[in-house]
């Protein structure tokens, strides 16, 4: 969402969760405290490619790759990203990561189960390269498509139909033999912050119900709100319908955008607002939704906590970081250093968090990320226990609710 500025929230208790993980005899990272196993990068060293791929409407499609590469350590990688962001236009600028650029991929020990990354709007996926590195690490293959938008009340109508596209279009991708067939399709999840979050939502079949979102936009009086989350879809009904080649306005819950091959999900402030709550109960998939409760981007009723609490998951898990804003699960601003040049009332909305050190929030979301993928995707028996909720006691401000793990 369009940055938003919010009031200080009260500072939560600093935390000390990392350690340092112990090296088993076949190096393979292990820890006493499930709270903390994942919150290092995991063994296997982590390339970066660019691919290529062709979209149903003959459009490209860029798609950054993170994956176990064949590489001996990870290196310093300067990401070269094109930002759309006014005022940035014109050439790229650097987002600084650790990965080796092109590493032949791990072809011996994988193949590894896909996530797909949808970046938040008007984004790139490289903001996000610390989960991305991470879940690599701990082998995961990691493909972000590049969305192509970047102002909301323009582009938003076209990307609420194009984004779903564009997973579809990735996984296509990853099908084909993408990184030497190092991919395992049969074990897909797909994660999102913000208006990714509302793709991994809507691939994993999620439907909109604009009955229910005018009912919903009925009672706003916040301008916000108003501006970003109810006119530009509530006047925009014909244009929607047309994007998903409808030839009228349904009545009643909208037709699927979803993929059947997504397995699990991960929305981090996952606009949740399109769907309502019959929208939302269609998905089935195990779902972990994660966001701050200070988050004004993309408010905790209308995104992580109207989810969690809608959809039909059996299994499913709600991490809730109290008091946190919207760009919490974002590089840090010293990994991206042309935030400097940016005014400072954005470039604090982005590079601050009025509740958590983002490094240590950025450490527990990589956690609990890790071990909810490596349980639903890989029924990997030694992730479940960073999943329960007793083990974050300690951490002040850091809640997991799980149901049917």
């Amino acid at each position: 969402m369009t940055p938003r500025i919010s009031s200080p929230a009260l500072l939560l208790a600093s935390i000390a969760l990392l350690a340092a993980c112990e090296k088993a005899e076949d190096d393979t990272p292990v820890s006493s405290d499930p709270a903390t196993q994942y919150t290092e990068r995991g063994a296997l060293a982590v390339g970066h490619a660019v691919l290529e791929q062709t979209r149903k409407d003959a459009e490209p499609l860029q798609v950054k790759a993170w994956y176990p590469a064949e590489a001996s350590a990870d290196e310093t990688i300067s990401y070269a990203v094109a930002l759309k962001l006014d005022g940035f236009g014109g050439g790229t600028v650097p987002i600084l990561g650790d990965a080796a650029l092109d590493a032949s991929p791990d072809t011996i020990n994988g193949p590894y189960p896909l996530v797909v990354l949808s970046h938040g709007f008007g984004m790139n996926p490289e903001w996000y390269h610390p989960t991305a590195e991470h879940l690599a690490s701990h082998g995961f293959v990691v493909l972000g498509p590049e969305h192509d938008e970047a102002d909301w009340f323009a582009d938003v109508i076209a990307a609420s139909t194009a984004r779903p596209r564009d997973i579809s279009a990735t996984i296509d991708l990853a099908a084909a033999g993408a990184l030497d067939g190092v991919i395992d399709t049969e074990h897909i999840a797909v994660i999102g912050h913000s208006y990714g979050g509302y793709a991994a939502l809507a691939a994993a079949g999620a439907r909109f119900d604009m009955d229910r979102l005018a009912e919903r936009c009925a009672d706003v009086t916040d301008e916000f709100t108003a501006s970003y989350f109810c006119t530009p879809f509530l006047a925009g009904e014909a244009e929607l319908a047309a994007a998903m080649g409808l030839e009228a306005i349904p009545e009643g819950l909208w037709p699927s955008l979803g993929d059947s091959r997504v397995d699990a999900i991960v929305p981090m402030a996952g606009d949740a607002f399109l769907f309502g709550e019959q929208g939302l109960a269609e998905i089935t998939v195990p779902a972990m939704m994660l966001g701050g409760t200070g988050d004004t981007g993309s408010p905790w009723a209308w995104a992580t906590g109207l989810a969690f609490d809608h959809v039909s998951s059996p299994s499913r898990v709600q991490v809730a970081l109290e008091g946190a804003e919207h760009f919490i699960p974002v590089t840090t601003c010293d990994r991206m250093p042309w935030t400097a040049q940016m005014p400072e009332e954005f470039r604090g909305y982005i590079c601050e968090d009025p509740a958590w050190d983002k490094p240590e929030a950025l450490a527990l979301i990589n956690q609990v990320t890790t071990a909810f993928l490596l349980h639903t995707l890989t029924e990997d028996a030694g992730a479940e226990p960073s999943l329960d909720p007793s083990v974050y006691q300690t951490v002040d401000g850091f809640d997991l609710t799980v149901i049917g793990l």
